[in-house]
């Protein structure tokens, strides 16, 4: 299990959208942005979601790959997530709406062949997260 702590989540939202876009991906994948919420009024959750583009092919339609992260605080105050428990979700427009045509955990994504590549960025950018939140 990969363990994160972060000290500050307030700016891991920008620590990640800076680290997803500085890595090269393949045409068919581009990095999104990445938000921090707090779902609670205590903020004793934390919530980060970044987003990726995917054109799967040439005539298919649009994808967003959105990724959530949760983080809980623990009783030194830090914030503490497993990458593992990230949820990946497959989001697609159909007629002005977005619907969700998958979703499942990290394991659950690796075995998806559009999500390979999202997947290990991801895993690289919330492990570069400690180091820099």
């Amino acid at each position: 299990m990969s363990m994160i702590k972060i000290k500050n989540p307030d700016s891991m939202g920008k620590v990640y959208e800076d680290f997803i876009r500085s890595v090269e991906t393949s045409k068919n994948i581009k990095p999104g942005g990445a938000l921090i919420t707090f779902p609670d009024k205590d903020r004793n959750i934390c919530e980060l979601s970044a987003t990726y583009i995917v054109k799967p092919g040439r005539f298919a339609k649009e994808q967003r790959v959105v990724v959530v992260m949760t983080f809980h605080k623990d009783e030194n105050g830090d914030y503490v997530s497993n990458v593992e428990e990230s949820i990946f979700h497959i989001v697609q427009e159909d007629n002005g709406d977005l619907r969700e045509t998958w979703k499942g955990k990290l394991k659950d994504a690796e075995s998806v062949d559009k999500l390979k590549e999202i997947v290990k960025i991801h895993k690289d950018a919330a492990l570069n997260l400690p180091s820099k939140a």
